[in-house]
């Protein structure tokens, strides 16, 4: 991974780039990736999607999992709307 950027496979096995925009840790020691590929959605948005990891004894993320708990996309909405400029 290089620095802010964060490699993900496909289910075909294909490579993309995701720009890292947020790391995040719970109150319950969970981790949190904030990332994009920079592309806009329909209304101009920058797309923007979550995961869990793992952090390894080097200091790498590992085991992604897509964030589907209602908890825990509460508790990142949160934060992500703190960041927004009125």
């Amino acid at each position: 991974m290089k620095d802010n950027y964060l490699t993900l496979k496909d289910t075909k096995g294909n490579k993309k780039e995701y720009r890292i925009l947020l790391n995040i840790e719970s109150n319950d020691n969970l981790n949190y990736v904030i990332y994009t590929d920079d592309k806009k959605s329909q209304d101009g948005n920058i797309k923007a999607y979550a995961s869990s990891y793992i952090l390894s004894e080097k200091g790498n993320m590992t085991r992604l999992k897509n964030v589907e708990n209602k908890e825990e996309l509460d508790f990142i909405e949160k934060i992500l709307d703190s960041l927004v400029i009125k």
